[in-house]
């Protein structure tokens, strides 16, 4: 499945689905901890069969699939509730650790995600690594800084499960995901005009093979 029709299903499947299923729930009187984990279905599944169509272990999806079984057997050995509002942080915080340790590799998480994604720019932007410093620079900053946010985002989902009112956490945990993924596009972006090489790869026109030698 392309990133383009991706974004539209996990738009609803990972968002919409859950909070519209647990206060659907609430509002038929279904206590908290069931609403939650019916809430919780929808991701579940569509990690699922992520993973299962891409045949592989998908990174982030294998995180969602455990994040979500973890925190719900948590929630139901205790009896907490709030064990299921903190799933989003049992993502945020393994994804951020596992970002910053790819630093020790050649090439970055984000750098081989990003390609991964994008195909048709994949031989633009091996051919800017192997001859740009400045494009490897920025990929290695926009790593540090993805692993950062990502740390971020994991602290204010535990402090928002714990200390707001159980009915309205769900409700902003939507808005936590949104503004992370914008927050994270701007050091991206940055970044990489910075670099210098942003037109050579990204332009409309398409990717400028040989610009970088």
């Amino acid at each position: 499945m392309s990133s383009t029709s991706k974004g539209p299903l996990l738009l609803i499947v990972d968002i919409a689905a859950p909070v519209a299923l647990y206060y659907g729930l609430r509002a038929a009187g279904t206590s908290v901890l069931v609403a939650l984990l019916v809430g919780s279905v929808p991701a579940l599944i569509n990690a699922v069969v992520s993973i299962a169509r891409e045949r592989r272990a998908d990174l982030l999806g294998t995180a969602v699939v455990l994040g979500l079984l973890g925190s719900a057997v948590v929630a139901l050995v205790g009896g907490d509730p709030r064990a299921l509002l903190v799933r989003g942080a049992w993502v945020s915080l393994p994804f951020a650790l596992v970002v910053l340790w790819s630093l020790r590799h050649p090439q970055p998480l984000c750098y081989t995600v990003t390609r991964a994604m994008l195909p048709r720019r994949a031989a633009a932007m091996d051919e800017l690594w192997e001859t740009s410093p400045a494009w490897r620079l920025a990929w290695r900053r926009i790593t540090v800084m993805w692993g950062v946010i990502s740390i971020v985002d994991a602290v204010v989902r535990v402090v928002t499960a714990y200390t707001l009112p159980l009915d309205v956490v769900p409700a902003v945990d939507p808005v936590i995901t949104v503004a992370s993924v914008i927050v994270l596009q701007i050091p991206t972006h940055v970044l990489l005009r910075r670099s210098g090489s942003w037109h050579l790869v990204f332009s409309p026109r398409g990717p400028v093979v040989g610009a970088g030698r």
